[in-house]
């Protein structure tokens, strides 16, 4: 493959990166008190990502949360301290361990964000549904690849 094919090649990823993006935000569905709270907290599209994690998978200490996302935990903290301002999570002791948090969604908000996860992870699931195994195989190892690239630096520079 020469290096003009490439340069074709990696326009063309950047061009559906942006549009599965886009369409995996879905920012424009989002229900109107859900997209109340984001305007009155000044919340923007990385927080759909604690609010689904925390509706589909469940209440978590902000460190699980952190490893769920694969976030730091500084950074889900900044996150979850957004969702509570903007009143879209709850806070509470862990009965188990005093020193610990647990952050849950409300239940009225809970089944709104999991249909649209729900509808949003269907996208996902029909285009795996369209490959054949081993092109799934092919494309999951790309993805795979693609996460690993995306991972910042060590401290020394390699991955």
């Amino acid at each position: 493959m020469t290096a003009t094919e490439k340069d074709g090649d990696l326009h063309e990823v950047v061009q559906l990166l942006a549009v599965v993006g886009r369409r995996l935000r879905g920012g424009r569905s989002l229900p109107p008190a859900l997209a109340q709270a984001f305007r009155d907290g000044s919340l923007g599209p990385r927080h759909m990502q604690p609010l689904f994690s925390l509706a589909m998978c469940g209440p978590a200490s902000v460190g699980e949360l952190a490893s769920r996302l694969g976030l730091a935990s500084a950074t889900a903290s900044l996150l979850v301290n957004d969702l509570d301002r903007a009143g879209l999570v709850v806070r509470a002791e862990d009965r188990r361990d005093r020193r610990r948090t647990i952050v849950s969604v409300p239940e009225e908000q809970r089944r709104q964000l999991q249909r649209m996860a729900r509808e949003r992870l269907g996208l996902v699931r029909r285009t795996l549904d369209r490959l054949e195994p081993e092109a799934r195989t092919h494309f999951l190892l790309g993805l795979r690849i693609l996460a690993e690239e995306s991972a910042p630096a060590t401290p020394e520079g390699s991955r």
